[in-house]
């Protein structure tokens, strides 16, 4: 890499998981902190961690090839470890290089980040608006002072700025650096989501920040919805349609249908433009903020799978949770669905603080007797930042805390006087059995598996919840 005067060279790398079974798809959020730093005339690279078979090799010959003068790491809490590596080799063997972590964990752990003498900054929030300053100081060899929503070190010390009091206007942020990807690399990894209709399939958001405040939900975009422009999303659409032959599009959005008359009018672009495209909602859309209307204009566009969030079916748990759903909409919703054959999925949480087995158990039977396609019982996991944190480790309602993924990631494990996390465990199996027992559920599972990718999607969810000797393998709690 030439460096050009008055530029800089500049690395962004997503680290690997600490869980072995999940493999994400492109890093939207480096490609958008890269197209970023190319418009100010400077030179980006991505790397990719998860995607390659020798990490430590591919990362070396990366620095090899040439001077860095920043190395931006992204990271969820899941990825802080691997982050926490991969920054210590960068300092090994580039030295200069300076440092700077963003994402979910920094934002919500900044003080033991921050204790990691191998980083040199760390982004809280949303991070284009302090990306772009942080360039600006960057190229001008100028303090890292005064930079909202930055905290840096200065003569060893850790200086923490002014959180940034605005939020980024979505409108203004530029098209992600593609070209700096290697799109075909990511049509045959095993999504986390659920399965594409079209292998060459990518993620999009289209908005960001969700007004409700679910006590399990981190904050990074705060809560104030933000959608795109609708023209703006379909010229994104278009864009990766014709130059990547791109088909099929995971909405990434935390509730896309926040914005029922919005969410429309981008269905209206996908069909008129008479092309065919695939779309799924993978990261939950709210219950509520449908109707008919939009649900038929989703299936024309192209939608056949969404997944919306219940989590309990008791009353009292909602509220606790301030999911405050309304449940005697699901059925409603769900028939919509099935009319306009868009398969569903329904997030349920078992083991919230002071759930009691006889809960549990409702929710397990609520599920059962929906319309739901298929499910997904997780263990409620209070990750660090969440207010579900807070509460169980000032109740001291948990169990464990005390290895280092845990003190790393700032997850514990909750307990109640009615059970530990093995009973919990036993209880989430049971779920699944129940479930896809129900209406013989298990017979559509059967008829999807016709190809290795497909029963590699299923065994290893089966394997993680019924075959003990993956139970015991560090893997999602899902």
């Amino acid at each position: 890499m030439t460096r050009v005067a008055g530029s800089l060279n500049i690395l962004l790398i997503r680290p690997k998981s600490v869980y072995a079974d999940v493999v994400a798809g492109i890093p939207i959020g480096l490609a958008l902190l890269a197209s970023i730093a190319e418009s100010k005339g400077h030179r980006a690279r991505i790397l990719d961690i998860p995607l390659e078979q020798n990490p430590e090799a591919a990362l070396q010959n990366m620095l090899a090839s040439s001077h860095f003068d920043i190395a931006g790491l992204g990271c969820m809490s899941v990825e802080f470890l691997g982050g926490l590596k991969t920054a210590k080799a960068i300092r090994q063997q580039s030295p200069r290089t300076h440092i700077i972590f963003g994402g979910q964990h920094p934002t919500i752990m900044p003080h033991s980040v921050m204790k990691e003498n191998c980083l040199d900054s760390i982004c809280l929030g949303e991070g284009e608006g302090v990306w772009s300053e942080f360039l600006d100081r960057m190229a001008a060899q100028e303090s890292l002072d005064g930079v909202a929503g930055l905290w840096h070190r200065r003569d060893g010390e850790v200086v923490a700025n002014a959180p940034r009091d605005a939020y980024v206007d979505v409108d203004a942020v530029p098209m992600p650096a593609y070209h700096l990807l290697d799109i075909e690399r990511y049509f045959d990894l095993d999504f986390v989501r659920f399965p594409t209709a079209d292998r060459r399939a990518v993620q999009i958001f289209t908005s960001r920040g969700c007004p409700y405040r679910c006590i399990y939900c981190h904050d990074l975009f705060g809560k104030r919805f933000r959608g795109r422009k609708p023209e703006l999303v379909w010229e994104e659409i278009r864009f990766l349609y014709d130059k990547y032959g791109i088909r099929e599009f995971m909405v990434e959005d935390d509730i896309f249908n926040m914005d029922i008359a919005r969410a429309k009018r981008i269905c209206d672009l996908v069909i008129s433009s008479g092309l065919r495209l695939g779309f799924q909602f993978g990261n939950g859309v709210r219950l509520e903020r449908f109707d008919e209307e939009l649900m038929r204009k989703l299936s024309l566009a192209g939608t056949h799978h969404i997944a919306i969030a219940v989590e309990s079916a008791n009353l009292r748990i909602q509220k606790l949770i301030r999911k405050n759903l309304k449940l005697d909409r699901l059925e409603e919703v769900l028939g919509w669905a099935r009319r306009y054959r868009i398969e569903t999925l329904g997030f349920f949480m078992l083991g919230f603080p002071g759930e009691t087995v006889a809960e549990i158990h409702q929710t397990i039977r609520y599920a059962c007797r929906s319309d739901f396609d298929e499910a997904l019982f997780s263990i409620a996991t209070p990750y660090a930042g969440t207010e579900l944190n807070d509460m169980v480790r000032d109740a001291g309602a948990f169990e464990g805390g005390n290895d280092l993924h845990d003190l790393m990631e700032g997850v514990v494990k909750i307990r109640s006087a009615e059970w530990d996390h093995r009973k919990l465990r036993r209880l989430q199996r049971r779920a699944y059995f129940l479930f896809f027992l129900t209406r013989l559920r298990f017979l559509r599972v059967l008829g999807k598996m016709k190809s290795p990718k497909m029963f590699r999607r299923y065994w290893a969810a089966f394997a993680r919840n019924f075959v003990p000797f993956f139970q015991s393998q560090r893997s999602r709690i899902n």
